[in-house]
């Protein structure tokens, strides 16, 4: 613990402080995220709840990490990380959903309308 408080002036430990804020932030949001694979009644809800908070919270991971080792070159590789992370979340969970959907995995109790249906045409004609 004590490398990461590395710069004892008042703005580096601010900036540490915050990061180590970030940091965890991130983690509450992977473990909530984590807690929505067991509770979410379907595939669709822990498909959005996952690929959002691991978008999230990986994103908030590296911005801490970024605050508290500041440098131009970790500035563009946290830049390129946080974007490769949200788009790929973002793909990867409606890729998931939409497997499932194709599949016949059908929507929980609680979906009053499944809006997708009705624009879904008929194969065989």
């Amino acid at each position: 613990m004590d490398q990461i408080f590395t710069d004892t002036s008042t703005s580096g430990l601010i900036m540490s402080s915050v990061g180590v804020f970030f940091i965890l932030l991130g983690i509450g949001t992977i473990i909530v995220a984590g807690i929505g694979l067991f509770r979410l009644p379907d595939l669709y809800l822990r498909a959005s709840a996952v690929g959002t908070s691991a978008g999230l919270g990986v994103a908030s991971i590296v911005v801490g990490v970024l605050l508290i080792d500041f440098s131009t070159a970790n500035l563009i590789k946290a830049v390129l990380a946080i974007v490769a992370q949200l788009l790929t979340s973002a793909v990867g969970s409606m890729a998931i959903a939409r497997s499932g959907y194709l599949n016949g995995s059908r929507p929980a109790s609680v979906t009053h309308t499944d809006e997708l249906y009705l624009t879904k045409r008929d194969d065989a004609a």
